[in-house]
C-alpha cells in the first residue's frame, strides 16, 4: 500500500497525509496541512506567538502594523506607533488641527489649518505668526524706481523695473559689471541698459562683430581673402602673386616644351602645342602613326614622317586605307539586265530567264523546237523586233515564247479547239449554235443582235403609241403608257394609249376633303376616295377620331381568321398587330393590351417614348422607341408579330418617309406563337389584374384614330356605348398663352395643366414668391436657428439663393447638442474671401468652390454631399470640389443659418453673414423665419430662435452718412452707393479733382491728372541745348527716385545733373549703358554704379533709378531699364537726396545729349518742356532761364537719300539706317549677290546658284530639296516569297527564303514541276520551263493554277445604270427603259421626236439597202478574215488564249492575223 496515494471511490473520504508532511516540517506545536504541490504550518495562537513558514520565529505584531515607525513585544500581539508631527492616533492616521487653541490674534484675522502647522490670514498692515505684528504693505508704496507692488502673507514683494533691484528696488544695476563688452571695448552703464565703445577694427552693440575688411574684395584673380584684426591678407591660386593676387606668373619662362613645340603660357599651368607627329606633355614623344593599324583588309603599314601608307597590292582593295572594295561590277560586265555580284577580286552574273553564258551574253531561242501546233506562229519574247517601238522590255518577262493561234485555237501552244458557245453569248434566251471559228444565235420574240447577239431588245416605244403627253415604257414585247396628269379644270387622260377622258370622278361623292381617282376598268369608269386621316368608308364619310379625358378603357373582341382581302391605304404585314393614331401630352400610359396574362401584345407610352411587348409562356419579344412622343402631335404606330419577331414601325415627326422601325427578332428556337386570347382586345387601357404587365400602369388620356387590328378597320362607332370614350378630338392649349407667368414650366396633362415651377417662385401659377431674410442689417448681428425635425442621413443638400458684397460670414452650420450648451460642429458652409467654403471638422482645412458670389447680385448657389463627395452647383454648372469625412444629419441636430448667438465665436467662419438668403434648403424641407401659406403641403423647419432677421432684401443706408463730397449726388444701391460725380471731380466719393477735362495743355501736350492737380506731357528732340530747373523749396519730401524716357543713339551723354554746394547726383550714358554719380554731404565717397542693359539703340526706353529701401536712412540704390532689374549699388549705400529741395539747387537735362527725352520726373514730379504756372500742385519744377525747346521727336532724314541698292527697303531707325534687301542680296547696303550655294547646301548632290535661290541636282538614289533623303528603293519592291529587301544607293537586292531563289525570288527552289508540284483546273495547260512550271489557262479563268473564274463585270462596263451580270467568259447588262445596246450606250428616247416617223424612217431605209448591198459586197471579199470572237463581246477573247502576261497585246503579229 502506497501512503501517498489514496483510491477515493464514490462516496468515501480519504484521511491519509502526504509524504511532505510525514517528515513533521512545522515547530513549537504547529499544524501541517498538505496542499496541492506544498504544505502550510498553522501556528498556534495560545501562549507565546510564532510565524515564519515553519512557525519558528517569535512574533513581531509591527510587521502587520499600519504605521511607519513602530515598537512591540515579540511574541505577543502588541504595538505602538510612534506618529510624526502633526498626526495621532493608534496608527497615526488622525490629523492634528493645530487651529483649535486659535494661535491667531483676533479680531480680523483668521486660522487655516495645514499639516502639522497652522497658517494665519492677516488683515490689511499686520503681519507675523500670529498677526500680532504692524507691518508694512503695498499701501504704503515701498517699491522705489516704478517697481510693481504684490501683497504677500508676511507682507510685501517688489517686482523691479528692469535695470533696478534690491527689497524695494532701491538699487541701480550695473549692467557693467558682466563684461558685456567684448574685444577691449568699454563699458558705460545707463539706466537698465549699457553703451559699448569700440577699439578700431570692430562694431556691433557689444563691440563683437569684427570689421570685415575682405568685404570690398580686394584680392583679384579668384585669390581667398582672410579677415585679420584691422587689416586683411590674400592667399592666391596657382599661378599669381603680389599683395592682391595682381600678378600673373609666367610658367613659359623655363622653356619646358621640346622638340620646337609652343609653349603657352596659361593660369597656374602651361600647355606645349606639339608639332606633327610628337606627342606627350612637353611633346617628348615621337608618334607611331602605324600603331593603331589603320591599314584594312591585310594591307601592310609603313611608317612615315608625321604619316603612314599603305600597300594594297593582292588584296582586291584600294583607297588610303585599302577599305574600299574594288568594283569588278563598275565595268558592267553582265548582260540582258543580268543582276551583278560584287565579290573579292571576282564577279558573279544573275541571269534572267531565257539568257546564260557567264556574263548572260547567249539568249537561249525557245522557238527553236517549232513548240506551236495546228499552224499557230511562234515568237520569242526577247526578240525586240516583235514588239511595238515605244514599249519597253522587261528581262523579267524575256524567257519563253508565244503562240500566235489560227482563228478557232487557243492554248498556250495552239492545241485547243474553242468552243463559241461555252461562253453562253446569245443573250435574252436566245440559242447558239457552235461553228468553225465562230456561231450562231438564233433570237427569242422581241429581241434581235446587230452583232447577232440578241442582245437588242426591241423597242416597241419607236412607234410613240402614247398619246395626250403620255410618256411610254418599254417592256419585253410590251410597253406601257403613263398618263400625265390633268390641267386645272380639265379631265384627266386614261386608257391603254392615254386616248380616253376620264370622268369617274365627274360629280364624286368624295367627303371630307378626300382625293378622288379616277379609274378606267372594262370600259367602265368609277372612281375610288383617298381618305384623309380620320375618316373612312367608300365617300370617306365616318369619322374614325375618338378621344378618353379620363382614364379608362374600351373592350372589344375580334375573330382570327384568315385574311384574303387587303384594305388598299394600308400595307399589309403578315402576323397579328395593332396600328393607330394617337396624340396626348402624358408621358406614361397604356395604348393597347391584346390578349391575356398568359399570352399577350402591348404598346404603350412609358417616359415619353414608346414601348411594346409581346408576351408568352415560351418566349417574351421587348422593343423600345426612345424618342418623345407626348408632344401633342399625331403619330401613326404600328406594332405587330410575324416570323421576324415583334416589329414596331412609327410614322410622325422625328422620322422619315418610311417610319422609324425597331424589332426584336428573339431567337430562333423558341418563335412567338399568339393564342386564342388574341381575340380580347382592350383601348386605351385594361383591366387592373392586366395592367400589372405594363410598364405604364395608367390608362391613356388624348385623342385615337384610324384604328386597325390585323389590318382590319375598327370603327369608334362600333364601340361598346358607356366606356368612357367621346367621338372627336377636342384638346385646349392649356400652355398658350403661358399661365405660368414666366416663373415655371408648363406641364400640359391633356385636361389640365401643371406648373413646375422655377425657384424661388411657388403657387399654382408660380406667381408668389418665397420671402427673402436680411441679416445684419444696419450692422446688427443676426442669426436663425433651427432643430432638425427628421434624419437627412450622409447624403443630402444645402441650397439657397444669396446676395451679398462681404466677402466673409458664416451660411448654414449643423452642430450635434452635447453636454456642452455650443454643442459639436459637424458641417459648415461659409463665405471666405468672397467664395463659397466648406468644412466638416472644425480645425480642417476648408474645401473652396471655384467661383466668386459676394458680387451683390442675386444668384443661386447649391452644396451637395453624395458618398463623402462635395459638389457646388452655380448657374446650372456643377463643380466636384473635394471629399469630407462622412457625415450623417440627425433628428434633433441643430442648424444655424447667418451667424451664431452673440456670445458665441464665429469668427473662425468669418463672423456674421451680412446680406439676403431666400428660398433656403436643407435637401427638401424649407428653413424659413416666419410661417407663410404652405398651402402646397411643403415641409418647413421654422426657427427656435432668431435675432435681428428683418424680412425682405433691405439695403443698409448707405447715403445717411452722406459720403460724396463736391457736390456730388448719393444713390443708395445694396448694402452700398454710388456718387454722381460733378463734371470736374471723379472717385468713389467724388474725392478727386479731374483737371484735364478743361484740356488745359497747348501745342499737342498730353495732359496726365495728379492728385492734386495735373502735368502737361510732352516729347521734345535735344541736341546738346540743356534745360536748367529749380524746385524753389517746393518738394514735400526728398527725392528718393528719378524717372526718365528717352530715345538716342548717343553711347556717351549727360542725361541729368544736379548740385548744390558740394551735393551732386549726375545720370548719364556710359558705352550705352546707364550710370548714376551720388554724392551727399560731408560723404568721403561717392556712390557710383553702371547698369548692364544697352539703351542707345534708337528706340525709347524707360529708366528709372530708385531706392531699394525708401523708409532707410540709406539704402542701395537700384537701375530699373524697361521694367526689367538692370544693377544696384550693393554694396554701396546712401540717402535719400535732400538738396534738389534747396532754393538755390540747380537741376538740368541734356547738357551733353543728342536724341529725344519724353516724361522725366524726379521725386515724381514733372521736368515741363513748358512752363505753366496754372498748375495747382504745390510741388513743381520750373524753368531758370528762357529755354528754346524743339516740340517732338524727330532725327535725321537718313533714308532721303535712298541709300539702299537693288530694290531694298530703306528702313528709318532714328539717326541711323536699316536695308531690307530682296531674296538673293546681302551687304550692309544690299549690293553684293548673295552666293546661295556657298554653305554647300546640298548634301548628296550639286548645287546650282540662282538669284535668290539655288537648286540642287541629286545623284541617283537621293531625293528632296537639299538632297538629304536617301530614297528608299524598297518602298515598292518586286520582291517576292517573302524575300526580304535591302536597300542600297540607287538599288536593292531581294535576300530569299530557302525554298526560292532570283533576282526577286520569284523561282521556286528546287523548281516545281507539272503533275508532280502543279495541277491546272478547269482545262488549263501546264508547261515546264526554265522556271518551273506554270499553267496556260483557258479564256475566262486566271490564277497560278486557274482557279479564279474571272469576273468580267468587276471593270463596271454597262453605262447609263445598267446591271451587269456576270457570265462565263463574258458578261451581259440588263438596261434601264429607253436604253439599249452591249453596254446600254444606246439612248432610245433620243430618237423620239416631234417629226411623223414615215417622215424619217423612209429615207432612213433606202440608205441601208444602200449601205447592206455595199456591205454584202465587202463580206464576201473578207470571208476568210473572219475574226476568231465574231458574233459575242468578250473580253477575254481579246487576249490570246493561254499565256496572259501584260506584254502579249505589245506584239507585232502581221495584221491580217492579229486578235481583236
Amino acid at each position: 500500500w502506497d501512503p501517498g496515494r489514496c483510491l477515493k471511490p464514490k462516496g468515501i473520504f480519504c484521511t491519509a497525509t502526504s509524504d511532505r508532511c510525514l517528515s513533521a516540517p512545522c515547530q513549537n506545536g504547529a499544524t501541517c496541512v498538505d496542499t496541492m504541490d506544498d504544505y502550510a504550518c498553522i501556528c498556534p495562537r495560545e501562549g507565546v506567538r510564532y510565524m515564519g513558514k515553519h512557525c519558528d520565529e517569535l512574533y513581531d505584531a509591527c510587521s502587520f502594523a499600519a504605521c511607519e515607525d513602530c515598537t512591540s513585544t515579540l511574541g505577543t500581539t502588541e504595538y505602538h506607533c510612534i506618529c510624526p508631527d502633526g498626526l495621532t492616533g493608534d496608527n497615526c492616521t488622525e490629523e492634528v488641527d493645530e487651529c483649535q487653541s486659535n494661535p491667531c490674534s483676533k479680531p480680523r484675522s483668521m486660522c487655516v489649518d495645514q499639516l502639522n502647522g497652522y497658517f494665519c490670514r492677516c488683515p490689511a498692515g499686520f503681519g507675523g505668526r500670529d498677526c500680532r505684528t504692524h507691518v508694512t504693505d503695498c499701501i504704503d508704496e515701498p517699491c522705489r524706481n516704478n517697481g510693481t507692488c504684490i501683497l504677500r502673507p508676511e507682507g510685501f514683494e517688489c517686482h523691479c523695473a528692469p535695470g533696478f533691484e534690491g527689497k524695494t528696488c532701491e538699487e541701480d544695476v550695473n549692467e557693467c559689471s558682466s563684461e558685456p563688452c567684448q574685444n577691449g571695448a568699454i563699458c558705460i552703464d545707463g539706466v537698465a541698459e549699457f553703451h559699448c565703445f569700440c577699439v578700431p577694427g570692430f562694431q556691433g552693440y557689444n563691440c563683437e562683430i569684427d570689421i570685415n575688411e575682405c568685404a570690398s574684395r580686394p584680392c583679384e584673380n579668384n585669390g581667398t581673402c582672410i579677415n585679420e584684426k584691422d587689416h586683411y591678407e590674400c592667399e592666391c591660386l596657382a599661378g599669381f602673386a603680389g599683395v592682391n593676387c595682381e600678378t600673373e606668373i609666367d610658367e613659359c619662362e623655363s622653356s619646358p616644351c621640346h622638340n620646337g613645340a609652343t609653349c603657352h603660357d596659361l593660369i597656374g599651368m602651361y600647355s606645349c602645342e606639339c608639332l606633327p607627329g610628337f606627342d606627350g606633355i612637353d611633346c617628348e614623344v615621337d608618334v607611331d602613326e602605324c600603331a593603331s593599324e589603320p591599314c584594312q583588309n591585310a594591307a601592310v603599314c609603313h611608317d612615315m614622317v608625321n604619316s603612314y601608307e599603305c600597300d594594297c597590292s593582292d588584296t582586291g582593295f584600294q583607297g588610303d586605307h585599302c577599305e574600299v572594295d574594288i568594283p569588278e561590277c563598275a565595268s558592267d560586265p553582265c548582260q540582258h539586265g543580268a543582276t551583278c555580284l560584287e565579290g573579292v577580286k571576282e564577279y558573279t552574273c544573275l541571269c534572267w530567264p531565257g539568257f546564260e553564258g557567264p556574263n548572260c551574253e547567249t539568249d537561249i531561242d525557245e522557238c527553236a523546237e517549232q513548240p506551236c501546233e495546228n499552224g499557230g506562229e511562234c515568237f520569242e519574247r526577247s526578240d525586240p523586233s516583235h514588239w511595238e517601238l515605244d514599249w519597253e522590255l522587261s528581262f523579267a518577262d524575256a524567257a519563253g515564247y508565244i503562240c500566235q493561234c489560227k482563228p478557232g485555237f487557243a492554248g498556250e501552244n495552239c492545241s485547243v479547239n474553242i468552243d463559241e458557245c461555252e461562253s453562253e453569248p446569245c443573250q435574252n434566251g436566245g440559242t447558239c449554235e457552235d461553228k468553225i471559228s465562230g456561231y450562231t444565235c438564233t433570237c427569242s420574240f422581241g429581241f434581235l443582235g446587230e452583232c447577232e447577239l440578241c442582245e437588242v431588245n426591241i423597242d416597241e416605244c419607236e412607234s410613240q403609241p402614247c398619246q395626250n403627253g403620255g410618256w411610254c415604257e418599254d417592256g419585253k414585247a410590251s410597253y406601257t403608257c403613263h398618263c400625265p396628269d390633268a390641267e386645272p379644270g380639265e379631265l384627266p387622260w386614261g386608257g391603254d394609249h392615254c386616248d380616253v377622258k376620264l370622268y369617274g370622278c365627274v360629280d364624286h361623292e368624295c367627303q371630307n376633303g378626300a382625293t378622288c381617282h379616277p379609274r378606267l376598268e372594262s370600259g367602265e369608269h368609277s372612281h375610288t376616295c383617298l381618305c384623309p386621316h380620320g375618316f373612312y368608308d367608300e365617300q370617306c364619310s365616318t369619322r374614325t377620331t375618338f378621344s378618353f379625358s379620363s382614364p379608362g378603357f374600351i373592350y372589344i373582341q375580334v375573330v382570327l381568321e384568315e385574311r384574303t382581302r387587303r384594305e388598299v391605304e394600308h400595307h399589309v404585314h403578315q402576323g397579328f398587330g395593332v396600328q393607330l393614331r394617337f396624340r396626348t401630352t402624358i408621358p406614361n400610359m397604356l395604348l393597347v393590351y391584346r390578349g391575356d396574362v398568359d399570352n399577350h401584345l402591348l404598346l404603350e407610352i412609358v417616359n415619353g417614348g414608346l414601348h411594346a411587348k409581346a408576351f408568352s409562356e415560351d418566349s417574351e419579344l421587348d422593343v423600345t422607341f426612345p424618342g418623345w412622343v407626348s408632344d401633342g402631335d399625331w403619330r401613326d404606330a404600328h406594332v405587330f408579330v410575324d416570323n421576324e419577331g415583334l416589329v414596331l414601325i412609327l410614322k410622325g415627326p422625328g422620322c422619315d418617309r418610311d417610319g422609324c422601325r425597331v424589332m426584336d427578332g428573339g431567337t430562333d428556337e423558341s418563335p412567338f406563337q399568339p393564342s386564342e386570347a388574341f381575340t380580347h382586345i382592350y383601348i386605351g387601357g385594361a383591366r387592373e389584374e392586366l395592367l400589372e404587365y405594363s410598364v405604364s400602369g395608367a390608362g391613356f388620356i388624348g385623342c385615337m384614330e384610324d384604328l386597325m387590328i390585323d389590318s382590319k378597320p375598327i370603327l369608334p362607332q362600333m364601340f361598346p356605348e358607356d366606356q368612357g370614350h367621346e367621338l372627336g378630338c377636342s384638346k385646349t392649349e392649356w400652355c398658350k398663352p403661358d399661365p405660368c407667368n414666366g416663373h415655371g414650366r408648363c406641364v400640359d396633362l391633356w385636361t389640365s395643366y401643371q406648373c413646375d415651377c422655377y425657384r424661388p417662385f411657388h403657387s399654382e401659377s408660380c406667381s408668389k414668391e418665397f420671402p427673402s431674410w436680411t441679416f445684419s442689417h444696419e450692422h446688427t448681428m443676426s442669426f436663425s436657428a433651427y432643430d432638425v425635425g427628421k434624419s437627412h442621413g450622409s447624403n443630402f443638400n444645402v441650397s439657397f439663393f444669396l446676395r451679398s458684397l462681404k466677402p466673409d460670414g458664416l451660411l448654414f452650420q449643423l452642430r450635434r447638442p452635447t453636454d456642452e450648451e455650443e454643442g459639436q460642429v459637424y458641417f459648415s458652409v461659409y463665405l471666405g474671401m468672397g467664395r463659397i467654403l466648406v468644412s466638416s471638422l472644425p480645425n480642417s482645412s476648408p474645401l473652396t468652390a471655384p467661383i466668386f458670389v459676394t458680387t451683390g447680385e442675386k444668384q443661386f448657389l447649391q452644396v451637395e454631399v453624395q458618398h463623402r463627395q462635395v459638389i457646388f452647383e452655380h448657374a446650372g454648372l456643377r463643380y466636384g470640389i473635394g471629399e469630407i469625412p462622412e457625415v450623417n444629419i440627425n433628428a434633433g441636430d441643430q442648424a444655424y443659418v447667418g451667424g451664431l448667438p452673440e456670445v458665441w465665436d464665429s469668427d473662425v467662419w468669418g463672423g456674421h453673414y451680412k446680406g439676403c438668403l431666400q428660398d433656403l434648403r436643407l435637401d427638401s424641407v424649407h428653413l424659413d423665419v416666419d410661417a407663410w401659406n404652405n398651402s402646397e403641403e411643403e415641409e418647413v423647419y421654422l426657427p427656435s430662435d432668431a435675432e435681428n432677421v428683418k424680412k425682405g432684401c433691405v439695403s443698409d443706408d448707405t447715403c445717411k452718412v452722406k459720403p460724396c463730397q463736391n457736390g456730388g449726388e448719393c444713390t443708395i444701391t445694396f448694402n452700398d452707393f454710388t456718387c454722381s460725380c460733378l463734371e470736374e471731380y471723379t472717385g468713389k466719393t467724388c474725392e478727386r479733382r479731374v483737371w484735364c477735362i478743361s484740356d488745359p495743355c497747348v501745342n499737342g501736350g498730353h495732359c496726365v491728372d495728379l492728385p492734386d492737380g495735373y502735368e502737361c506731357v510732352y516729347n521734345a528732340t535735344f541736341d546738346n541745348n540743356p534745360v536748367r530747373y529749380s524746385a524753389g523749396g517746393s518738394l514735400a519730401e526728398p527725392v528718393s527716385d528719378i524717372y526718365m524716357e528717352l530715345r538716342t543713339r548717343s553711347e556717351n551723354a549727360v542725361l541729368l545733373r544736379a548740385s548744390w554746394g558740394s551735393d551732386l547726383l549726375m545720370v548719364g550714358l556710359l558705352d550705352s549703358s546707364v550710370q548714376v554719380e551720388i554724392h551727399i554731404g560731408n560723404s568721403v565717397e561717392t556712390l557710383t554704379f553702371t547698369g548692364v542693359r544697352r539703351v542707345a539703340d534708337g528706340s525709347w526706353h524707360r529708366v528709372n533709378i530708385s531706392m531699394a529701401e525708401k523708409k532707410h536712412k540709406a539704402s542701395p540704390w537700384v537701375i530699373t531699364v524697361d521694367g526689367i532689374s538692370d544693377t544696384s549699388s550693393i554694396p554701396e549705400r546712401t540717402g535719400s537726396l535732400h538738396f534738389l529741395n534747396e532754393k538755390g539747387a540747380i537741376l538740368a537735362i541734356a547738357e551733353s545729349f543728342t536724341g529725344c527725352l519724353g516724361a522725366v520726373r524726379v521725386g515724381g514730379v514733372y521736368l515741363p518742356f513748358m512752363d505753366n504756372h496754372k498748375a495747382p500742385q504745390p510741388s513743381q519744377f520750373h524753368f531758370v532761364g528762357k529755354p528754346k525747346i524743339h516740340f517732338g521727336c524727330t532725327s535725321a532724314p537718313v533714308c532721303d537719300s535712298d541709300p539702299c541698292l537693288n530694290g531694298a527697303t530703306c528702313e528709318d531707325l532714328f539717326n541711323k539706317f536699316s536695308c531690307a534687301c530682296d531674296p538673293g542680296w546681302e551687304g550692309e547696303q544690299c549690293e553684293t549677290d548673295t552666293d546661295d550655294c556657298a554653305s554647300q547646301p546640298c548634301v548628296h548632290g550639286s548645287c546650282k546658284d540662282y538669284l535668290a535661290g539655288f537648286e540642287c541636282i541629286c545623284h541617283p538614289g537621293y531625293a528632296g530639296t537639299l538632297c538629304d533623303e536617301d530614297l528608299d528603293e524598297c518602298e515598292h519592291h518586286a520582291c517576292e516569297h517573302g524575300g526580304t529587301c535591302q536597300d542600297g544607293p540607287n538599288m536593292y537586292t531581294c535576300v530569299c527564303p530557302k525554298d526560292y531563289s532570283g533576282p526577286l525570288c520569284q523561282w521556286d527552289y528546287p523548281p516545281i514541276q507539272c503533275g508532280k508540284d502543279v495541277q491546272c483546273e478547269n482545262d488549263g495547260i501546264c508547261s515546264d520551263g526554265l522556271w518551273g512550271a506554270n499553267c496556260t489557262c483557258m479564256p475566262g479563268f486566271t490564277g497560278s493554277s486557274c482557279e479564279t473564274e474571272i469576273d468580267e463585270c468587276e471593270s463596271n462596263p454597262c453605262r447609263n445604270g445598267g446591271s451587269c451580270l456576270d457570265r462565263f467568259n463574258m458578261f451581259v447588262c440588263e438596261c434601264l427603259p429607253g436604253y439599249s445596246g452591249p453596254t446600254c450606250d444606246t439612248n432610245k428616247q433620243a430618237h423620239k421626236q416631234g417629226i411623223p416617223w414615215l417622215v424619217v424612217a423612209i429615207p432612213l431605209l433606202c440608205f441601208c439597202v444602200l449601205i447592206l448591198t455595199i456591205s454584202l459586197t465587202f463580206m464576201v471579199l473578207t470571208a476568210r478574215k473572219k475574226r476568231q470572237s465574231e458574233g459575242a463581246y468578250s473580253p477575254s477573247a481579246q487576249e490570246l488564249a493561254g499565256a496572259r502576261l501584260e506584254m502579249d497585246s505589245m506584239l507585232k503579229v502581221p495584221p491580217e492575223e492579229r486578235l481583236i
